[in-house]
């Protein structure tokens, strides 16, 4: 049977008007419709009811009907006061042993010729039943992949999963681990869109595995890693805690391991991080997945290399995504990600909107944020009925190409809130909230957008949806090089962001501070134990001379060389290392020479 509720409310702003649409079609079986100071809409569960209570809580300048005839709930919610939520008669019997009801007599309903025996439902007797919530997915379980996938991974423990960008990497692993329950799963992203932080996917697994991934006070993080490692049993605690401590920056003072020759202490840190991965898995099986590993920095590679040759016979296994087949981490077995057939998405969008559409070659992605746009292009016309606007009397929205979705997603956004996303997609793919300049007031635009599925929680922070999202709004943003230079004069008076800073330079063109910072980001990477990273900004630095040789004089590029021939003998690459240092004495000479 279909019971059909009306609200009856005037004067909602368009924000309190999404809030009460999707507060209410959360239980109800169908979309709901608008009219001009009316939102109505049907349900086969008589326990809506209680919604409506409870909706009345935050809404109490709203007034309600319910009935099983459309009409007739209108009527009753134009006639009720505020606050009160009608029945018609035919409602009576069914609702009388769990509600307190008043009859309020024969009353007359607008439209209907003779009055009808109208009741208002008081409170509920007893507890409170709710129907099921309407859960509405937007994805496509690959089950035959996900077996397949699984199938593999009994007889590897190390795969790269590959799919074309938009493929739906993402969800394919969020469905492949939903029922991992027996499993610890450790998992992280390596974005593509900034220079990245040295070792940050290490850091953020490493992180996660002690258990301080949402811990800020550094003497807290400092007891709970010492509380893991004495649970764990570790041999020699006091290296192991001092090296952790090292490696996530969690150290207020020079540790020893500072003073140690630079491959002994990675060699020291990468040991303490494998044996404590080890331990773990000896309890419960570990899966560390990485995705998108192909922007994933040398240094990363590389410990990622030598922690996985370390733990090759534990019950540990490695899952990383990518959107090309060449990587630079070896001994993986390739698992490649088909697209999902076209008809197979036209039955979503069909079963999401009600409406057929022959799709031309798409991705799950473009299908994704069609629909996303569907739902908001359908509020958008909600409202306009609801305050009276509206014209058409059917709503459709034509299929178009992601950038022309995207852009008219971003174009319904009040001006104050595209700005705050334009804010976050200069900042980055990985948002971490307490480090950008925002204003307290704004930060609940945080889940704002993570509700209208713009960004995800990540760990402590907020990650985009989907980096080819990001690369599409950050086209969008107006005026890139001044907000560059903001962020990039920000993380520049902060110490530890050298990185940030010289990323945003270069994207501001400032390409004399870019090389300052570039060769500060090398100090710092190889601070964290990360000499590949390290030898990667001197050499971007050295580059960066040579395309703009106006911002070096000849100190700098005898500095950057310098730096790159330190760190070759430190590694023992003699030959490497007296390459840059000849470079070095040639420079002087020529200094002497003037």
């Amino acid at each position: 049977m279909n019971y059909f509720f009306s609200i009856f409310i005037r004067g909602l702003s368009k924000e309190k008007f999404y809030s009460l649409i999707e507060s209410t079609e959360k239980f109800t079986d169908q979309s709901l419709e608008a009219e001009k100071d009316l939102i109505f809409g049907q349900s086969k569960d008589i326990s809506m009811l209680s919604c409506i209570l409870k909706l009345r809580e935050g809404y109490p300048e709203a007034r309600f009907g319910f009935s099983q005839y459309i009409g007739l709930a209108k009527g009753l919610s134009k006639i009720a006061k505020l606050g009160e939520v009608l029945i018609s008669e035919e409602i009576e019997q069914q609702v009388i042993e769990s509600f307190d009801i008043t009859s309020l007599g024969m009353l007359s309903i607008e439209g209907m010729s003779s009055q009808i025996l109208v009741y208002q439902i008081e409170q509920p007797v007893g507890e409170m039943k709710f129907p099921k919530q309407r859960h509405e997915e937007i994805t496509i379980y690959r089950k035959h992949e996900a077996e397949a996938l699984q199938n593999l991974l009994r007889v590897s423990n190390a795969v790269l999963v590959v799919g074309n960008k938009g493929s739906g990497k993402t969800a394919f692993l969020n469905q492949v681990t939903a029922d991992w329950d027996n499993k610890e799963i450790y998992r992280t992203f390596c974005p593509s869109y900034s220079l990245g932080r040295t070792l940050k996917p290490i850091t953020d697994i490493a992180n996660q595995i002690l258990g301080v991934h949402t811990v800020k006070k550094i003497e807290e993080k400092q007891r709970t890693i010492e509380e893991k490692l004495r649970e764990l049993e570790m041999v020699d605690i006091g290296t192991s805690y001092l090296a952790i401590l090292d490696f996530l920056g969690s150290y207020e003072e020079e540790s020893i391991l500072e003073k140690l020759e630079l491959k002994k202490r990675v060699e020291i840190i990468t040991e303490c991080v494998a044996e404590v991965v080890k331990r773990i898995s000896w309890n419960k099986p570990v899966v560390i997945i990485i995705e998108d590993i192909e922007n994933m920095d040398a240094s990363s590679v590389n410990f990622m290399q030598h922690l996985m040759e370390k733990l090759v016979d534990e019950n540990i296994c490695f899952i990383f995504s990518s959107s090309v087949p060449q990587v630079n981490i070896s001994g993986l077995k390739e698992f490649e990600l088909r697209g999902i057939d076209i008809k197979q998405l036209e039955t979503l969008i069909e079963k999401v909107t009600g409406e057929s559409i022959d799709l031309p070659p798409t991705t799950p992605f473009h299908v994704n944020q069609y629909l996303q746009l569907y739902r908001e292009e359908k509020m958008q016309y909600f409202y306009n009925q609801y305050s009276g606007e509206a014209a058409l009397t059917h709503f459709g929205l034509p299929f178009h190409d992601t950038t022309t979705i995207i852009k008219r997603r971003v174009e319904l956004l009040e001006e104050s809130r595209r700005e705050f996303l334009f804010s976050l997609a200069i900042a980055g793919v990985d948002i971490y909230s307490d480090e950008l300049p925002i204003e307290k007031k704004y930060s609940y635009l945080f889940d704002y957008f993570v509700e209208r599925k713009y960004l995800e929680r990540y760990l402590n922070n907020y990650i985009f949806a989907s980096t080819l999202l990001h690369n599409e709004i950050y086209n969008l943003i107006p005026d890139k090089k001044g907000r560059h230079v903001h962020l990039a004069d920000y993380y520049r008076r902060i110490q530890g962001f050298e990185e940030q800073a010289a990323f945003h330079y270069l994207q501001a063109e400032n390409y004399k501070k870019a090389l300052e910072y570039l060769m500060k980001s090398a100090r710092l990477a190889i601070k964290k134990g990360g000499y590949e990273s390290g030898i990667n900004y001197y050499t971007q630095a050295l580059e960066l001379c040579q395309r703009q040789r106006a911002v070096a004089d000849l100190d700098t590029i005898v500095a950057i060389n310098e730096g790159l021939a330190d760190i070759y003998r430190t590694l023992g690459e003699e030959d490497k290392a007296l390459k840059y240092y000849k470079v070095v004495l040639d420079s002087y000479k020529e200094i002497l020479k003037e």
